[in-house]
Order: structure tokens, then sequence, then C-alpha cells
């Protein structure tokens, strides 16, 4: 059996998001865990540049170079040697609703713990804020994965409006 954990992002831009995730996907490769990143709007150039700018050290073997790095149009193959895994996806709703249904149908069962962390442009949730935050398990930010009431105080679970 698999579990899925699903965290969400908020981001104003790309080096915003990458101040969130480098520190995080550097902790990831450091435990030898396998990094995904799906990406509608090519980050692998702007991540690997920031890192050299900031002359960053990774503690493993090939650094930044060991995320495995996806566009739009991809197959990924998960096996029980990627376990753990973070996929971290970002680009427009409807981008990450589509690789999210893709990696769900996809995904072996054979894995115990797959993090999913989907990176949506602040400006284009606003609306959708609370129906994004009902669909993740957590809020990951600058100091990782928080839980959704402390990152958004007035955020009540929906199991607990209806249990009300």
């Amino acid at each position: 059996m698999h579990k899925i954990i699903r965290a969400c992002n908020f981001y104003v831009s790309e080096w915003h998001l990458f101040a969130a995730l480098l520190p995080y996907v550097r902790e990831e490769l450091k435990q030898s865990n396998k990094v995904v990143v799906v990406s509608q709007d090519k980050l692998e150039k702007g991540m690997k540049s920031l890192v050299k700018r900031l002359n960053l050290h990774f503690e493993n073997e090939k650094g930044i170079d060991e995320i495995t790095w996806f566009t739009d149009e991809f197959v990924m193959e998960i096996n029980e040697e990627t376990n753990p895994i973070t996929i971290v996806v970002q680009g427009s709703m409807e981008f990450i609703k589509e690789i999210n249904t893709y990696l769900s149908a996809n995904l072996q069962s054979s894995l115990s713990e797959i993090k999913i962390i989907n990176c949506f442009e602040v400006y284009d949730t606003n609306t959708m804020l609370y129906n994004i935050l009902d669909e993740h398990d957590f809020v990951f930010n600058t100091a990782g994965m928080n839980k959704k009431v402390d990152i958004f105080p007035g955020y009540i679970e929906p199991a607990k409006i209806l249990n009300s």
C-alpha cells in the first residue's frame, strides 16, 4: 500500500518558488530520496542558474543534476528503487490537475511514500484558494511542510464543518 501526501505551494515569482524548493530539495537529495520536477514553465535552467550564482553545494554526488526534470510531455516510470519520491508539479491550474490525474492513475502501488508538491502561481489562485487547500494535506513554503491552518488561520477543514 502506498501513501500519497499532497502539499500545495503558492509563489509570486520563479525566484520565490526556487527559494522555497531549494532547501527542501537539497535535504531530500542528501537523504538519497528521488526528486522529480514536472514543470510547465521549464524551471530547470532558472533553478540551475540560481544554484550556480549562490554557489550552493549539495551533499549528494551529482548535486542538482540528480533531479529528474520533465516538461509537459513525459512518461514517468517509477519503481521500488525510487522509493521514497517527491514529485514537484509547477504550472497552471489545468496543467497541475492533468499531471496529478496522470500520477494517480500511473503510480505503482509498491511505493510506500510519495510526496506531491503542487506549485501554483498565486495570481492564478485567488478565487480558488480554499478549493486548492481542500485538495491538499499540507502547505509547502520556505519553512517546509506546514499544517494548512498554520499558514491560513481562517481555514477550516471540510470534515470539521460537516461534523459541526
